[in-house]
């Protein structure tokens, strides 16, 4: 079996692994061991879906000829989390317009604000359980005086809020989270993430 990882050829032979999930879990905890993660798998030069995994773990090694396997390390994984609080900043004033658009009938600007600041909100929430690779630990870096981890738990009820909102047309309701909830607690969050390029 041909194994490379960030496409280095490694040499390997599996032991007593039994399956294919075996040997990608002990690759995965060799990963981890030198604080990386495992972020692409390819099966004899197919990329692997996330939902095909399961039917993957279950094949034997011999019926593999070549694992490819893309990682990324703590260092890589703390730049992208001060990215994302870069990119949260930078939403800062699209949120504060929100106000000022639905009064001069820009709702579809609003809404691509609403939905480009979801997408990074999600990118965020992928990349926040990868953070111990990182050597930060979630109690180090506090949001709103709690873990940084917690950070979906305290942000999910006012995107829920503005959501419910703007389904009701609620203008008033709309600006006043956006401007004077999601804003504030955005801008605290991204100067966060932002920090963790020096930590």
């Amino acid at each position: 079996m041909i194994l490379r990882i960030n496409g280095e050829m490694i040499d390997f032979t599996p032991e007593n692994e039994a399956t294919l999930g075996e040997v990608l879990g002990s690759l995965e905890s060799e990963c981890e061991r030198s604080c990386q993660t495992i972020t692409n798998i390819k099966i004899d030069g197919n990329i692997i879906p996330a939902e095909h995994l399961d039917e993957v773990f279950s094949r034997k090694p011999e019926s593999v000829q070549s694992i490819e396997l893309e990682t990324i390390n703590g260092d890589h994984i703390r730049t992208l989390l001060a990215e994302s609080g870069a990119t949260l900043l930078a939403f800062i004033p699209r949120l504060e317009q929100i106000p000022v658009e639905l009064q001069t009938g820009k709702d579809m600007e609003v809404m691509e604000s609403i939905n480009a600041f979801s997408l990074e909100l999600q990118n965020l929430y992928r990349l926040l359980p990868l953070m111990p690779l990182t050597g930060i630990q979630y109690e180090e870096v506090l949001f709103e005086d709690r873990p940084i981890h917690e950070c979906p738990n305290l942000l999910s009820p006012l995107l829920e809020d503005l959501l419910s909102a703007l389904k009701e047309n609620d203008t008033i309701m709309i600006g006043d989270i956006s401007e004077y909830e999601l804003a504030p607690r955005i801008s605290r969050l991204g100067e966060t993430l932002s920090q963790l390029r020096q930590k």
